[in-house]
């Protein structure tokens, strides 16, 4: 039993450094490919971490030029993390599910938005498209498509 489950957590592991390899990098919004809900530009950067979890940086232009940065760490463990999105901070949850890298963001400020985000890369690799689900307060679900740089 703890043979099989040492084996278990071992291939959990394995799993998340590959998978996060194939996130790694700096990516740029294609503003003509993405639908969101405001005009903002988004450019992410993703690196590993130790132990098999993540960092994300994510530096948003909104239509009005205003330039904002967010930031998140996680262990990929099922846990809240910090997020820190530009003067406030919420909690977000980011896990892989089989391909696909995908965070539950809640907890912020009364204002703040709580979403559900999935990140998918095309079969090269060179693109990866995000889809947010906004669930509170309810708004149209957004396509962010992004090309690696």
């Amino acid at each position: 039993m703890r043979t099989t489950r040492k084996l278990c957590v071992a291939a959990v592991l394995f799993a998340s450094v590959v998978l996060a390899g194939t996130f790694d990098g700096s990516w740029q919004m294609d503003a003509a490919k993405s639908k969101v809900n405001d005009g903002r530009v988004v450019t992410l950067t993703i690196a590993p971490v130790e132990g098999g979890g993540i960092k994300m940086t994510m530096k948003t232009q909104k239509k009005d030029g205003q330039e904002t940065t967010s930031e998140f760490t996680s262990k990929l463990n099922g846990k809240a993390a910090d997020f820190t999105e530009g003067d406030h901070k919420s909690q977000i949850t980011v896990w892989y599910n089989g391909p696909t890298l995908n965070a539950s963001k809640e907890g912020g400020p009364a204002a703040d938005v709580t979403s559900m985000w999935k990140f998918e890369l095309s079969p090269d690799k060179s693109t990866m498209t995000m889809t947010i689900n906004h669930y509170e307060p309810a708004a149209d679900d957004e396509t962010l498509v992004f090309t690696k740089h």
